[in-house]
């Protein structure tokens, strides 16, 4: 007598032994895999006066992580990470996506402070550009710069990011900070 071999088992092994052979991202988190893919991506902590001689920390975020929007101070185990590409800041929201920091006149007076919004595409102000001095954030323009300083102001039901290109006294219910970043990756500059 015969025996007829039935395919169908060797088939199922085969294909989850191939299956259990494929590396994934498991275990890790979103921020890891991130940074690894981009050079010189980090978070941005702010760093400014509070109360009782202590100092203000929070990250540069919107108010709902992952959505554009006006920029803010957040406290976050995850907060997101940025990196500069040809004189632009970009925010890496997820694998396939990524957002840009715009710099925005909100108030149509030059002197008026300039807003950090967060946009997928290019709005506000298109002829500046940001760097990196130590681990400090600049952004400068042919007509001045932010040196290094930046207000978190109340902007309508939270708060903003904003920045004078010129010497100006602090906005009054706003806090002047300074952005940061301690963990660039890969020495990008």
């Amino acid at each position: 007598m015969m025996f007829i071999i039935r395919p169908l088992p060797y088939l199922l092994l085969f294909v989850f032994s191939t299956v259990l052979c494929v590396p994934t991202w498991d275990g890790w988190n979103r921020q890891q895999t991130i940074s690894s893919l981009v050079p010189g991506s980090s978070f941005i902590e702010a760093l400014g006066p509070a109360r009782d001689t202590q100092m203000y920390k929070g990250h540069l975020s919107t108010a709902i992580p992952g959505t554009p929007g006006n920029l803010t101070l957040i406290q976050n185990t995850q907060p997101p990470m940025y990196f500069i590409n040809q004189n632009w800041l970009w925010q890496i929201n997820n694998e396939t996506s990524i957002f840009r920091v715009n710099v925005v006149n909100t108030t149509g007076v030059a002197e008026m402070p300039l807003q950090l919004k967060l946009g997928t595409k290019a709005e506000g102000i298109k002829t500046g550009s940001w760097r990196w001095r130590g681990t400090m954030l600049y952004y400068d323009q042919p007509s001045g710069d932010s040196q290094g300083l930046f207000y978190s102001c109340p902007a309508g039901d939270d708060t903003g990011i904003f920045m004078f290109l010129k010497n100006a006294a602090s906005p009054a219910g706003c806090s002047v900070l300074t952005l940061h970043t301690f963990t660039r990756r890969n020495g990008w500059r």
